[in-house]
């Protein structure tokens, strides 16, 4: 069994979709799990794939848009009801006053299981914020076996793509975002690229005579990439392999994989919920 790997727990987007939760995933490291992101389902999703909540001590957000956020209140009081401890969550300017929303939202049912229920509050109302600057560099978490660093992408909010490096391996997130070289060069001879791949044309028909569906296509390209532009990133930033992700609803899952790999001759993975991502020794 590896000590450095991934986990997708969400390989969705904000249009709900029975077959994928909202973006989520889980870096491995050591056996001690890194969460990256929270979308809907989140919490279930970790427990699908036998990591326990309490074990979930660093959360880290690339962005704070809503499917990336949703399951965060779940697994926030989810998990401190189970009994964890201690937390950290990193991310964006904007995370604590979007913490605090949540303990604000549900302050009733904390106050009734603190003064009632007898419960701490330990791991809870003491939660470690980190809002990361937004010139990029490295990330605080320095009880971990892993160097972790971070660059700002293209979006339409303030995101970051991140890189874990453990040694000679890397494990790279790109968040959500249009091609950019700041991407390029964090992905730079990664292992592992988790890749935005969110503009399929079986979704988005770019080739449509409808004005209202190439608008739509004309933003979504300056926000996210295309399976090709995937591609095209990682073959650029010279990684191994390449996980398409932030999928929507109805996509071809074959069209997606072919119009990366015409761009790309790495190993290319359309990602599933529950896949696990290994590092090709």
């Amino acid at each position: 069994m590896q000590s450095f790997y991934l986990k997708l727990l969400g390989t969705g987007s904000p249009k709900p979709n029975k077959e994928r939760s909202g973006p989520a995933q889980v870096v491995m490291i050591d056996n001690t799990p890194v969460l990256v992101d929270c979308g809907e389902g989140t919490t279930r999703q970790l427990l699908n794939s036998n990591i326990n909540p309490i074990e979930v001590e660093n959360v880290i957000f690339t962005h704070l848009h809503s499917d990336h956020v949703f399951g965060y209140s779940h697994f926030l009081l989810g998990g401190w009801s189970l009994g964890r401890k201690k937390l950290t969550i990193v991310g964006p300017k904007g995370l604590k006053a979007f913490h605090e929303k949540v303990l604000d939202m549900f302050k009733d049912d904390i106050d009734y299981r603190v003064s009632t229920l007898g419960i701490s509050e330990e791991g809870l109302l003491d939660v470690n914020i980190i809002e990361l600057p937004s010139v990029g560099g490295e990330v605080p978490l320095s009880d971990l076996d892993v160097d972790i660093t971070y660059t700002p992408v293209i979006h339409n909010v303030e995101t970051f793509g991140f890189r874990f490096q453990k040694g000679n391996q890397s494990i790279v997130i790109s968040g959500d975002t249009a091609p950019v070289n700041s991407l390029i060069e964090l992905a730079k001879d990664a292992d592992i690229l988790i890749q935005d791949a969110a503009i399929v044309s079986s979704v988005f028909n770019n080739k449509s005579s409808d004005p209202n569906i190439l608008r739509i296509w004309d933003i979504l390209t300056k926000e996210h990439c295309t399976p090709q532009q995937a591609g095209e990133i990682a073959q650029e930033a010279g990684v191994k392999c390449v996980v398409l992700t932030h999928l929507l609803p109805n996509t071809d899952e074959e069209e997606v994989y072919q119009e990366a790999s015409e761009h790309f001759n790495g190993k290319v993975i359309v990602g599933q919920d529950l896949m696990e991502i290994t590092i090709d020794n």
